[in-house]
């Protein structure tokens, strides 16, 4: 396996485990029928970052009875989660696509 396939599968079971412990079992799978309905399936977010964020965000977004920010910190929450899993410096404020696409170029410089 090159250190890219690594690092996607690291990321999908790190985003799993990270949606698992923030939203349950049963939220994660809502979450995963709905993205697999919006053309992006869990096996595509690690090269489709960009339509993943979008999706999440439509998904749980800011409208009334909304959790505000809700889509942010979990973006946050997995990023962190990742730097950690991989022993990553952690990079704060940028788009979460462009955050997991440097890390990814960071993993595999080092492989």
């Amino acid at each position: 396996m090159n250190s890219t396939d690594e690092f996607d599968e690291i990321l999908l079971k790190t985003l799993d485990k990270t949606l698992r412990y923030v939203l349950g079992d049963r939220n994660t799978l809502i979450i995963y029928d709905y993205l697999e309905k919006s053309s992006c399936p869990v096996q595509d977010i690690p090269t489709k970052l960009d339509l993943f964020s979008a999706k999440l965000r439509d998904l749980l977004g800011t409208s009334r009875g909304q959790i505000l920010g809700a889509p942010t910190i979990l973006e946050d929450t997995i990023v962190e989660a990742l730097a950690k899993e991989l022993g990553l410096s952690l990079e704060k404020g940028a788009v979460f696509g462009n955050r997991i696409r440097r890390m990814k170029e960071e993993y595999c410089s080092q492989r």
